[in-house]
């Protein structure tokens, strides 16, 4: 046979029907109806998803810009709010270890003896002392 010859001799037995082809009917399905109603709900859940994920990134900048806005309007500056409440509080005496009532009395004593308050002072400061330890 020659190349430029077309053979025409052809096996007539194949079938000629689309259905023998490999093409499936609509009445045979490969896939089950839940992963059919997952796909099919999977967009809205996406919108869902995109909703509020918008819906909580507004409201965390609304809730800075408040934040920042109180603090400006306190006299404060909202950058650096934090870190000056940090060093006020680290400097205050609300972190400061309490002092024994012995350290209290000889500090009013110091402050006696150098002038800075009074006797009567003194005695009034000492029966505060005293008598606040004692309820504390």
């Amino acid at each position: 046979m020659r190349s430029s010859e077309v053979n025409y001799d052809y096996d007539e037995s194949l079938p000629t029907d689309e259905a023998s082809f490999g093409y499936v009917e609509d009445e045979f399905s490969t896939s089950s109806d839940l992963v059919d109603a997952t796909f099919s709900v999977m967009p809205i859940l996406l919108g869902l998803v995109a909703v509020v994920f918008v819906a909580v990134v507004i409201f965390i900048v609304y809730a800075q810009a408040r934040n920042s806005r109180k603090i400006k309007s306190a006299g404060l500056d909202p950058i650096t709010f934090e870190t000056d409440l940090k060093t006020k509080l680290a400097q205050s005496n609300l972190l400061a270890p309490k002092q024994s009532l012995e350290a209290k009395l000889e500090e009013l004593t110091s402050l006696r003896s150098r002038g800075v308050i009074s006797n009567d002072e003194y005695l009034q400061a000492r029966q505060d002392l005293l008598k606040g330890w004692g309820e504390g």
